[in-house]
């Protein structure tokens, strides 16, 4: 079978993911990132895992059609729990909540050397889990596909930044961002390394974080205007006005 392009969004991931022996890509669909990992050569090994019987049967049938099922795994089953300890170096998950994510990190038999999220949602709690698990934001990015706007994070267990630094195409701030940022600050949601580089699609980013949360208010009764969580809104769209 032919080579099947990936997504934008996932072509952007791609870009993104460290080089490593054996990478897991969790929710893997039709399993089209997990051979360009193995035919690109930024993994040696994957393991494809999804909960849907569905998409697996399909992921194995393009595998299997491109020569690669004794080097990609698929898996059946929930999150890196279809994995075993020692199996990996790290994970990429794609297309779900940042609350999911979270979920599938905590529940995964070991914390792995790195992790390549896009969330889609639970940005900040997503990012807070992975500082305090002891992991760095080191990489995060903005892209673009059908008319939606979507971010992803490089998170890198600390005591790999060295390892992975060498072999990543994009430079490591020399400073944590994320290492003396309040809890209470946009940038968690937003992206501190986003907001530093300002890329290309940053500006339309913004305006379009703005836009969720005008609807939001705009969906608002008059007798909600007084809440905090109206008051809340309307903080959020003057911080993130600031930042353009």
């Amino acid at each position: 079978m032919k080579a099947r392009p990936m997504m934008d969004r996932l072509e952007a991931v791609f870009d993104i993911v460290p080089h490593a022996e054996a990478i897991a890509d969790i929710g893997t669909d039709h399993g089209y990132l997990a051979v360009e990992l193995i035919v690109r050569g930024k993994a040696k090994r994957v393991i494809a895992g999804d909960v849907h019987q569905g998409p697996l049967e399909s992921a194995k049938s393009y595998v299997t059609s491109r020569g690669l099922s004794n080097v990609i795994d698929c898996r059946l089953g929930d999150g890196l729990q279809v994995t075993k300890k020692g199996e990996l170096n790290g994970a990429i998950c794609c297309g779900m909540g940042g609350f999911l994510m979270r979920d599938i990190v905590e529940e995964g038999p070991e914390s792995l050397e790195f992790y390549v999220l896009q969330p889609q949602n639970g940005q900040a709690e997503l990012r807070q889990y992975m500082v305090e698990k002891g992991y760095r934001i080191v990489k995060e990015i903005i892209m673009k596909d059908m008319g939606k706007m979507y971010t992803a994070i490089v998170a890198l267990r600390s005591d790999c930044i060295d390892t992975y630094g060498d072999n990543a195409n994009y430079s490591i701030h020399s400073d944590d961002l994320y290492d003396t940022l309040p809890l209470t600050s946009i940038l968690w949601s937003v992206g501190a390394l986003l907001a530093k580089e300002k890329p290309a699609l940053w500006n339309e980013y913004v305006d379009f974080l703005i836009y969720q949360r005008q609807c939001a208010l705009d969906g608002m009764t008059t007798e909600l205007s007084h809440t905090e969580k109206y008051k809340q809104l309307q903080r959020e769209i003057d911080e993130l006005a600031s930042l353009r």
